[in-house]
């Protein structure tokens, strides 16, 4: 095993990701102890298919931190965005692709998006204050104006909802769970936003412009048109789970996504992403999501009441902050403490050259 490979293994045993995954593994097995529930067929299927709007979202959550700063706004995109697209589905008596539907949810989406990324772009102000303003403004418009309530689903929405990819039934409790199609989209997305990030000028100004927004402007990367796209995007993404979990649940009802960006937001900082901007990983991310899933949805598993969920994400909440809090700043003594040595080999190169003079 040559340096570099030993170094990568080195770097990767004390990355975030690793401590989530073993998290994972052990809370995993903790369970399956207590119940002998965990790895069964059906529960590993309620699982996968639990993740789907949650890790939706945490994109939303995961551009918005590497790039500018924090996002809620999105599970109110969501709402609103899917409301409007099934209504045009309930009015207009479409009965066409449900592509359709979610170009519909996707293009108000974008606008709403677009209004986050104006402000923020435009005027440089805190993403966390001008999105909570406006996931205000949206509620206010939904329950408000609209008057979103509870209604059942078209046929077109519906019959896609009850659609799956996997099947699966557990003999002995006579439990049936299955994968829906929305499980194809959630990896397609993620599928794209790792190409766009990694191999695309676009996605390396997205870190850039997170990372040091100075240094971003000197490299050429447009630093307003990059936010102003990240959060239009994040509106058109926030609008695809939106339309997912509807489908999914058969029905609409408006205040499904209330507080649950405060989930979001914790499983990505529990992913390695961090708070000042510019670091951040895909993979980090979808671990994060799976550890908040399994603590919101398999602890009832071994008799843990529900309302311990909100105690035990709270705790990951802190637990994830204070990690990227005390990453940023080793990254932050380390830059400084090589600065400082740059310009000590500076300063004797400079004395040396003087005495010889």
């Amino acid at each position: 095993m040559n340096s570099l490979t030993t170094k990568k293994l080195k770097k990767s045993l004390v990355s975030t990701e690793f401590f989530v995954l073993v998290l994972i593994v052990l809370l995993a097995v903790f369970i399956e102890m207590q119940s002998g529930l965990f790895f069964t067929n059906n529960n590993l299927v309620d699982l996968l298919r639990s993740m789907i709007v949650p890790s939706i979202f945490a994109l939303c959550a995961y551009l918005g931190f590497i790039s500018t700063g924090p996002d809620v706004s999105f599970p109110l995109i969501a709402a609103l965005s899917s409301y409007i697209a099934t209504q045009f589905v309930v009015i207009t008596g479409f009965q066409g692709s449900i592509a359709i539907v979610f170009l519909v949810a996707i293009a108000v989406g974008l606008v709403l998006g677009s209004i986050n990324g104006f402000i923020i772009a435009k005027y440089n102000f805190p993403s966390l204050i001008v999105t909570l303003g406006t996931s205000t403004i949206f509620s206010g418009i939904l329950l408000g104006a609209f008057e979103a309530s509870r209604m059942e689903l078209p046929a077109t929405m519906a019959d896609f909802g009850r659609q799956s990819l996997l099947a699966v039934t557990n003999a002995k409790a006579g439990i049936g769970s299955s994968l829906p199609m929305t499980f194809l989209i959630f990896v397609g997305l993620y599928i794209i936003v790792y190409f766009v990030l990694n191999h695309t000028m676009a996605g390396r100004g997205v870190f850039a412009v997170g990372g040091d927004e100075t240094s971003a402007e000197r490299a050429g990367f447009n630093v307003k048109l990059i936010r102003f796209g990240v959060f239009t995007v994040s509106g058109a993404i926030a609008a695809i789970a939106g339309v997912c979990y509807t489908v999914e649940s058969l029905y609409y009802l408006p205040t499904e996504f209330a507080g649950e960006e405060m989930i979001v937001i914790a499983a990505v900082i529990l992913g390695g992403t961090r708070l000042m901007g510019g670091v951040g990983t895909l993979k980090g991310t979808i671990l994060g999501t799976l550890l908040i899933t399994i603590v919101t949805n398999s602890l009832i598993l071994v008799g843990i009441p529900v309302y311990w969920q909100k105690f035990f994400i709270g705790a990951i909440i802190i637990i994830g902050t204070a990690i990227s809090v005390i990453q940023s700043h080793n990254l932050f003594k380390s830059k400084k403490s090589k600065d400082s040595k740059g310009l000590q080999n500076s300063e004797v190169v400079i004395n040396e050259t003087a005495q010889k003079q």
